[in-house]
């Protein structure tokens, strides 16, 4: 649950790129390694969101320039001396759009993959459609947030700093 319970920004483009990048990597059986190069088709987008398909091959454009940029900050415990430590990695490595396809072309970076595998290894797993009619980047993040206590039946009382940094509030945002 690292990369669930990491604190990143993305826009809602770029969080159902990732979530279908990811599902592509599923559906292939192939794996996914950090040499993985995924394809998601702007058909695929238009599919599961239900947008227009003008729209779909326009924002992944945009979202494949964007998410090159993007980070994600995560944490782990150091085995050595059992601190807790605080990363940032890209989520990308490498990302293209060929623009008569509509098609995304992208790269996990060495950091993120492991982060995905293990996400896919765990209780958290969940289908694209039960986040497809989801428009808003926060009621995906809170839905990942709350969907890997499902088994416990329970959610932990958060605490709210956190709880905003794992949703991608920024300081100053929604007081």
């Amino acid at each position: 649950n690292s990369l669930i319970q990491s604190s990143y920004s993305l826009d809602i483009v770029e969080q159902r790129l990732i979530l279908l990048a990811i599902v592509q990597a599923r559906e292939t059986q192939k794996g996914l390694t950090e040499n993985s190069l995924l394809e998601v088709h702007a058909s695929s987008y238009i599919n599961t969101f239900n947008v227009e398909k003008h729209t779909a091959y326009t924002v992944l454009k945009e979202a494949s320039k964007s998410l090159f940029d993007r980070y994600v900050t995560y944490h782990d415990t150091n085995p050595k001396t059992g601190k807790d430590r605080s990363f940032h990695c890209r989520w990308v490595h490498k990302i293209g759009y060929e623009d008569k396809s509509g098609t995304v072309y992208l790269s996990f970076t060495p950091d993120i993959v492991p982060l995905i595998t293990r996400l896919e290894e765990n209780f958290t797993k969940y289908e694209i459609e039960q986040i497809s009619k989801l428009t808003s980047i926060y009621a995906i993040r809170l839905y990942e947030l709350l969907i890997q206590w499902r088994s416990r039946g329970k959610t932990p009382t958060f605490d709210l700093d956190l709880f905003r940094s794992q949703l991608g509030v920024e300081d100053g945002q929604y007081k």
